[in-house]
């Protein structure tokens, strides 16, 4: 089939139609006896999932996308270059291969990299890609991690683990229900390398993580303030356990959420032996990047910034002074209202304001619905508790 979708008219074809609803194309494009119209549609729908995902892959020509599914599964140009500079050495195993966009970047730092995977569909689809992307440093198997291991019994530099989180077509994220099952490989792979980097699902349970893995680096990674992965690295060398926040392209910069020498990286002791002041509301209210929420630096967040929290279980910070470098967003308090009908009105006569909630009874959908608001503009209500327990609504405007 390879072949087939190489041909110069199907490939006419899928650039012809390359942003074509893949639905409608299939129901107004006539079948012919020798062109693969099922499969070159197939294409189109995986071309267009990998648009902004993998630009640079969009970009090369010949490229055989693999089902949608597996583009959605695999990481993105910009997530899978942050992971390849937390490992280092001259030989890499990519167990759990996929699509290869990881293993393809790996391959710019590894002299010598080995692409690992069962499906042989996409075994062939991989080799295909590698060649037209000119990695010639990867050598690929058609097998299992665990076969692999068992097949090749050497050292290398560093060992790259994705478990599937799919299980029957079903999504998974919690560790037991992956594959491989990392609590069987985990070991494995310890035997054969000093560097073990795991992409886990961005709604993995870290104390479970941390309980099961320890010592560990742990780094929650996002992408404009939205969680994509965790990555665990579990090394021989015994460490004290780490957890990190960043977000790749935050305020649509591609970049850390911050400064190199303020990496925001904690340790749970660290976490658990801070303290918070607490005040009402005050000039700016801070909310932390969707990865901090994640790693559950509560406390150290509002520590480090200087900032006040509104309650013991808001994870909402104020201060009088703008921090301007704070890892999230930042919004200049305009009024504090109300919950009522009367108050809503006057403040947004047009019914149109941004909504979040957080440690308050309802929604943001809910809130919306109770008062008939809808989103839109610059000014946002934040529904929230505060330190007397007041139930409030902070009308804002984000800065």
């Amino acid at each position: 089939m390879t072949e087939r979708l190489l041909t110069p008219e199907v490939q006419q074809f899928i650039m012809d139609h390359q942003h074509d609803d893949p639905f409608a194309l299939s129901l107004k494009s006539k079948a012919h006896k020798d062109f693969p119209l099922k499969e070159a549609i197939e294409q189109i729908h995986s071309r267009q999932k990998a648009l902004h995902k993998l630009p640079g892959w969009v970009a090369t020509e010949n490229i055989i996308w693999p089902p949608p599914v597996s583009v959605e599964q695999s990481s993105s140009e910009i997530t899978t270059g942050f992971k390849s500079e937390l490992i280092f050495g001259t030989s890499l195993a990519d167990l759990t291969g996929g699509m290869g966009v990881d293993t393809a970047s790996f391959a710019n730092r590894f002299d010598e990299t080995h692409y690992v995977e069962p499906n042989p569909e996409l075994t062939v689809i991989a080799r295909h890609n590698f060649d037209e992307l000119k990695k010639d440093n990867i050598t690929v198997y058609n097998d299992t991690a665990e076969g692999f291991l068992q097949k090749i019994p050497r050292h290398f530099d560093a060992i790259f683990l994705d478990p599937s989180r799919r299980n029957k077509s079903r999504k998974v994220f919690k560790i037991e229900d992956c594959t491989p099952n990392l609590y069987e490989i985990v070991p494995e792979c310890l035997k054969r390398t000093d560097q073990l980097l795991i992409k886990l699902s961005p709604l993995v349970d870290l104390s479970l993580v941390i309980k099961d893995f320890s010592p560990v680096k742990i780094w929650v990674v996002s992408i404009r303030n939205e969680v994509k992965e965790v990555l665990c690295l579990i090394q021989n060398e015994k460490r004290k356990t780490l957890i990190f926040a960043v977000d790749l392209q935050f305020h649509g910069k591609t970049m850390p959420a911050f400064p190199a020498d303020r990496l925001f990286g904690f340790s749970k002791e660290e976490e658990a032996r801070t303290e918070n002041a607490f005040s009402l509301p005050l000039a700016y209210i801070y909310e932390p990047s969707a990865a901090i929420l994640k790693t559950g630096a509560f406390k150290l967040v509002g520590h480090r910034f200087e900032l006040k929290k509104l309650h013991v279980n808001t994870h909402l910070y104020t201060s009088d002074i703008l921090v301007e470098d704070f890892p999230g967003r930042i919004f200049l308090l305009k009024e504090e209202i109300r919950p009522h009908k009367k108050e809503l009105t006057r403040i947004v006569p047009d019914k149109k304001v941004n909504v979040l909630t957080r440690n308050y009874p309802l929604s943001p959908e809910q809130l919306k619905k109770k008062f008939g608001l809808k989103d839109g503009g610059n000014n946002y209500l934040i529904g929230t508790t505060l330190m007397d327990s007041k139930k409030v609504l902070l009308f804002c405007k984000r800065v």
